[in-house]
């Protein structure tokens, strides 16, 4: 063989690879098997996951609804607490309530700003300007207050004049005199109920606004609330209260029922109606 038959590019010298040819029978190896172990666990997993989250869900509905029927009970009994507060504010108290009990329900009513309540007038619809003095009526007109303008006002302190259905009877000390069964005087520590009166007194020049029902009035040593049951006024420096209505007066506080030589029903804190007028009233100024 010449030189030139062994050179490296000779195609015929270059090394190659030999593959054996290919049986007829032949199966290619089959590829490695998996554990089906991990599989199973993963699905029991799931399923334990699955599980778990009703079980949550569950409770929580189950909490859900008791918390909901606990708010329902919670916002039930407040509902039915602020009713019965509502109640106690609004109705009167009873004959004979403490005079504490008094004074409580009046200041629950609604405060009024007493410079609206100094003017009085008449049918004519004339206004008179009453300095310090105050006037105020019911919305229904049966009921009339005032105090006097002048010191030398037969009647101090508070009066009125109140449509009562069974109004008292005169008594045996003024039989012959003009009566006027549906006057009050409440000065403080005394109060009288019907009395000789042969003209209008500080009446005379009308009457006052009008004070609302649920509304507060307070002036002088007097506070009084409007409602619709009637009228209460405490005078809490001496410990006294009325309440005026058409069924009658009903008296509160230090206030004992006496017999008065001046009015047809007296009440008095000391036994006594001595600080309560005995004649008829004069003129007002």
């Amino acid at each position: 063989m010449s030189t030139e038959q062994g050179r490296r590019d000779d195609l015929w010298s270059q090394d190659t690879d030999v593959y054996v040819p290919v049986a007829a029978d032949y199966q290619p190896p089959a590829p490695p098997s998996r554990d089906p172990a991990p599989i199973g666990k993963f699905v029991a997993i799931a399923a334990a996951s699955t599980l778990g989250m009703a079980v949550l869900a569950a409770a929580g509905v189950f909490i859900g609804s008791q918390f909901g029927k606990q708010s329902e009970s919670t916002l039930a009994a407040t509902e039915f607490t602020a009713g019965a507060a509502t109640a106690t504010q609004s109705t009167p108290p009873p004959a004979g309530a403490p005079l504490a009990t008094v004074l409580a329900w009046i200041r629950a009513g609604a405060q009024v700003d007493p410079a609206k309540f100094h003017t009085a007038t008449d049918t004519d619809g004339t206004a008179t300007d009453l300095g310090t003095a105050v006037a105020f009526t019911s919305p229904t007109k049966k009921i009339q207050c005032m105090t006097p303008r002048s010191a030398a006002a037969d009647a101090p302190g508070l009066s009125c004049l109140v449509n009562f259905d069974n109004p008292p009877p005169r008594p045996a000390g003024h039989p012959n005199t003009e009566w006027n069964a549906g006057w009050v005087d409440f000065p403080g520590e005394t109060a009288g109920v019907g009395r000789a009166a042969n003209d209008q007194g500080q009446f005379a020049l009308g009457y006052g606004a009008t004070l609302t029902y649920g509304s507060r009035l307070t002036f002088d040593d007097y506070e009084c609330r409007m409602d619709q049951t009637g009228l209460i006024c405490a005078d809490p420096t001496a410990g006294s209260a009325l309440q005026l209505s058409s069924s009658g007066p009903a008296p509160f506080g230090c206030f004992a029922k006496l017999d008065s030589k001046s009015y047809g029903i007296g009440y008095s804190c000391t036994g006594s109606d001595a600080t309560v007028p005995v004649a008829p009233p004069r003129p007002y100024r």
